[in-house]
C-alpha cells in the first residue's frame, strides 16, 4: 500500500537525486572553483596565519629599508651584484646549508673595468662568491609568450647545452605547455652555481597565488621550481620519492606558512660592512644565526615587483610561496585532497539528510534549523580535517544542503496540498463518502498508488475478433450491437473469472491485465489460462450464434509480460485506470502475430518463462518486432482438453526439435520435426508455414548475416 510516508520516500529519493545529479554536475564543470578557493582562502588564514615554518628555513628579504639604506651607497635598485656576493661570503661564513635565490641574474653586468666578452668586476664578484660558497642556486625562468613582429626570433631558442645537461631532471608524469622563451643566469653564473630553479609562478582565475607545478617543461626537458631545486640532489632525493608521482602530474596546492620572521637585507649588508671594517661586536645580524640553514632571498619592496596575492596576504612577498613549498616537502606538511569520490558522497549524503529530514518532520522550526544544524556540522568537519592537512570541497555539498532544502520546501507547498484535492475527486468514483475520508486521511491503497503512478510488473492480453468488419458490414446496425455485445460478455466473464481486470474495449477488440490492483505472483499464469478458456467459451458461443443465424466468429489472443506504468491516467474529470509503456504495445502485436501464423493464442517469451512448466507450450518463432531493435521468442500455449495431454507433449518437443533444426539451417531435419506435427494435427498452420520456408532455403540459402529472426514489418 501507497501511503504518505511512502510517497514521500519516493518524492525524497527523486529531489535528493536529482540535487546530487545537478550540484555534481556543476562540480566537475568546475562551477564552484571560484568560491571554493575563496572557501580556502578563509580556512587558510585562520589555521595558517601564525603556523610558523621549519626552523631550518631562513629568509632575507630586500625590504623598503633595505632599498632606503642603500640608495645612497650604491643608488637605486638593481644593486651591483657584489653585494650580492658580500650576502653569500657572510652566509658561507655563517656556515648555511644551502642559499636559494629568487633574483634573476640574467645578463652581465656592464660595471667598472668591463671589457667585451668578459664578466665586469661585479659579475666576477658575483661568480666567485657563488663558486666558494659551492651551495648557492640561483633562479631562472621559463616562459609561454605570445608571438609577434618584434619578438619572433626569439621564441623558441633552444637552452645551451651543457644548462641542459648539468640542470634538466628526470621526473614521472606528463607535463603540457607551450614554453618558448627563457631567461637564465649568464653563463659564467650558471656554471659555478649549485643548482637552478624556476622561480615564475602563474595565479588562480581570480589572481591569488595557491598553486604551481613544481616542474617546468621546455624543448622536450624538465626542470625543478627553485623551491624543489635542493631537493632533487642525491644527498636529499629521499624526500621526493614518496610524493613524487602525485606532485609531478598535479598542480601542487602550496601550505603557506604565515610566520615568517624574515630578515632585512640592510641588516645584512650592515653587518658586511662591520665585519670588512673589523666592528666584530655588536653585529645586527650574527652569521652564525645561519648555521646549517637553508635561506631564502627573494624581494618584498614595491619596486622589486614580487609581491603576489597569496592565500593569506593581498601583499605576499613570492621568496614566501618558494620557501613555503621548501618545507611543505621537507616535512611532508603537505595539503592534500581526499578522493573526488569523497567530495560526490558528501553531496548525495547532504541531499539525502536534507531532503528526507524535513519530509520527515514539518514544523517551522525543525525546517529551519535542520539545514542551519548539518551545514555548521559540515563546516565543522571541514575545518578540522584542514587543520590535519586535508582540504574538503565545502560549496559543492553546502550548495546541495540549500537546494535540497529549497525544493524539499517546494514539494510540500505546490505537491502534496493539491495532490491530497486531487487524490478525493480521484477516489469519490471506486468509494463512498465514509470510506474516502478514512483512505484520503491514511493516503492510501492501490487505487491511490495508481493515482499518482507507478512502475508495476503485469501481464497484459489483448483479443481482437478476426474480420469483424466485413461482418459487421453484412448485418443490421441493431444486430452488430447485439452480437458484439454478448461476444464481449463472454469474455469479461472469464477475465473476471481469473481475477483480470478489464482495462478496455477498442471496437470489438478486448484490453485486459493480471497483477493489479490485484497483487498475484501468478499473474501470467492467470492470464493464460484466461486465454485458454476465452478460446473454449468461443467455440459454445459459436455454436450458439450460429443457431441464430450469426456468422461464425475467430479471434487472436496476443500476452506479453512485463515492466509497465500503472495509473489512473485522463483528465479530472474522466480517468481511465490503464496501463502503457512498451510492454503493452508487445502485447498488442502479440495479438497481432497470431494472423501471420494462423495460431488463436500468441504468448511472448516473458510470459513463457513465469509460466514455470505449467503449462505445455510450443516454441513459434523467434521475431522482431516493427519499431523494436531487439527480438522475442514467442509461443503459443497448448490446451490438453482439446487434443489431449500426450499430444501436446509431442507437439511441444517436436516444435522445439524441428525449430532449433530450423535456427541451425539444418532444412530437411525440421522439415521432418513439423512434418511429425502434421500427423497429429493435420491442418496445423505453422507447422505448414515452417516446411514452406525450409523447402524455400533448400533452394535458395539465407544470406551469411541470417539469425533466423523473422522480421514482423506489420503491426
Amino acid at each position: 500500500m501507497l501511503n504518505i510516508v511512502h510517497r514521500r520516500l519516493l518524492w525524497g529519493a527523486i529531489i535528493a537525486l536529482s540535487i546530487a545529479v545537478i550540484v555534481n554536475a556543476c562540480l566537475y564543470l568546475g562551477l564552484f572553483e571560484e568560491l571554493e578557493l575563496k572557501t580556502f582562502d578563509i580556512r587558510a588564514k585562520y589555521f595558517r596565519k601564525q603556523l610558523q615554518p621549519p626552523p631550518d628555513i631562513a629568509v632575507i628579504l630586500i625590504d623598503e629599508l633595505s632599498l632606503k639604506v642603500m640608495n645612497p651607497v650604491v643608488g637605486r635598485w638593481p644593486w651591483p651584484r657584489s653585494l650580492h656576493a658580500d650576502v653569500i661570503d657572510f652566509l658561507d661564513m655563517g656556515g648555511a646549508k644551502t642559499i636559494l635565490f629568487d633574483i634573476l641574474f640574467t645578463e652581465n653586468e656592464q660595471g667598472s673595468h668591463f671589457r667585451e666578452g668578459k664578466v665586469s668586476d661585479s659579475d666576477e664578484r658575483m661568480v666567485e662568491a657563488t663558486r666558494s660558497a659551492g651551495n648557492v642556486y640561483h633562479a631562472a625562468q621559463i616562459l609561454a609568450d605570445s608571438e609577434d613582429d618584434y619578438n619572433k626570433d626569439y621564441l623558441n631558442k633552444p637552452l645551451p647545452e651543457d644548462f641542459v645537461k648539468r640542470f634538466s631532471v628526470h621526473a614521472e608524469g606528463s607535463f603540457a605547455g607551450n614554453n618558448n622563451t627563457y631567461y637564465i643566469p649568464f653563463p659564467e653564473l650558471y656554471n659555478v652555481s649549485r643548482g637552478i630553479g624556476i622561480v615564475e609562478f602563474s595565479p588562480d582565475l581570480d589572481g591569488v597565488y595557491r598553486r604551481t607545478r613544481l616542474f617546468r617543461h621546455y624543448q622536450g626537458k624538465v626542470y625543478p621550481v627553485l623551491s624543489i631545486a635542493p631537493l632533487m640532489h642525491t644527498s636529499e632525493s629521499e624526500y621526493l620519492q614518496e610524493e613524487e608521482r602525485r606532485l609531478t602530474r598535479e598542480p601542487y596546492l602550496i601550505n603557506m606558512y604565515g610566520g615568517f620572521k624574515p630578515y632585512s637585507m640592510s641588516g645584512i649588508l650592515t653587518s658586511v660592512q662591520k665585519i670588512k671594517t673589523g666592528e666584530l661586536d655588536n653585529l645586527p645580524v650574527d652569521p652564525n644565526e645561519f648555521n646549517q640553514k637553508v635561506v631564502f632571498i627573494g624581494g618584498s619592496a614595491v619596486g622589486i615587483e614580487d609581491l603576489k596575492a597569496s592565500s593569506l596576504d593581498n601583499k605576499t612577498p613570492g621568496v614566501f610561496l618558494h620557501a613555503s613549498i621548501y618545507g611543505n616537502i621537507k616535512n611532508r606538511d603537505f595539503l592534500r585532497y581526499p578522493p573526488s569520490i569523497t567530495t560526490s558522497l558528501s553531496i548525495l549524503l547532504m541531499s539525502i539528510a536534507i531532503t528526507f529530514g524535513i519530509l520527515s518532520r514539518q514544523h517551522l522550526i525543525y525546517q529551519l534549523g535542520l539545514p542551519v544544524f548539518i551545514t555548521a556540522g559540515y563546516m565543522l568537519i571541514a575545518f578540522w580535517w584542514f587543520k590535519n592537512n586535508m582540504v574538503l570541497d565545502i560549496v559543492a555539498p553546502v550548495t546541495a544542503i540549500v537546494l535540497s532544502w529549497l525544493g524539499t520546501l517546494a514539494y510540500l507547498s505546490f505537491t502534496e496540498g493539491k495532490d491530497r484535492k486531487k487524490i478525493r475527486k480521484m477516489l469519490e468514483q471506486y468509494v463512498s463518502p465514509a470510506v474516502l475520508s478514512s483512505v484520503v486521511d491514511r493516503a492510501g491503497g492501490d487505487i491511490l498508488k495508481a493515482e499518482v503512478g507507478s512502475k508495476e510488473n503485469i501481464t497484459i492480453l489483448f483479443s481482437d475478433i478476426r474480420g469483424f468488419t466485413t461482418i459487421s458490414e453484412s448485418l443490421d446496425a441493431e444486430k452488430v450491437v447485439e452480437l458484439l455485445n454478448e461476444y464481449l460478455s463472454e469474455m469479461v466473464d472469464v477475465i473476471f473469472k481469473y481475477d483480470g481486470t478489464l482495462d478496455k474495449f477498442i471496437g470489438d477488440a478486448v484490453m485486459a491485465f493480471w497483477g493489479a490492483p490485484l497483487r498475484v505472483s501468478d499473474h501470467g499464469k492467470k492470464a493464460v489460462d484466461a486465454a485458454l478458456e476465452m478460446n473454449k467459451r468461443l467455440k459454445y458461443f459459436n455454436e450458439r450464434i450460429n443457431a441464430e443465424g450469426f456468422p461464425q466468429l475467430k479471434i487472436g489472443v496476443g500476452i506479453n509480460t512485463g515492466n509497465v506504468i500503472l495509473g489512473n491516467i485522463g483528465s479530472e474529470k474522466k480517468l481511465d485506470y490503464t496501463v502503457i509503456g512498451d510492454n503493452v504495445n508487445l502485447a498488442s502485436r502479440m495479438e497481432g502475430l497470431t494472423k501471420e501464423y494462423g495460431c488463436p493464442i500468441l504468448i511472448a517469451e516473458s510470459t513463457y518463462e513465469g509460466l514455470k512448466g505449467s503449462v505445455i507450450c510450443r516454441v513459434v518463432d523467434m521475431v522482431r518486432v516493427k519499431g523494436k531493435r531487439h527480438h522475442v521468442r514467442v509461443y503459443e500455449p497448448l490446451d490438453p482438453d482439446i487434443l489431449g495431454h500426450e499430444s501436446i507433449s509431442k507437439i511441444s518437443m517436436y516444435a522445439e526439435e524441428g525449430f532449433n533444426f530450423y535456427q541451425n539451417k539444418e532444412w530437411n531435419k525440421a522439415i521432418e520435426k513439423y512434418s511429425s506435427i502434421l500427423e497429429i494435427i493435420s491442418d496445423d498452420t505453422l507447422s505448414k508455414l515452417f516446411i514452406k520456408r525450409c523447402e524455400d532455403f533448400i533452394d535458395s540459402e539465407p544470406s551469411s548475416i541470417w539469425d533466423g529472426v523473422y522480421m514482423m514489418t506489420k503491426k
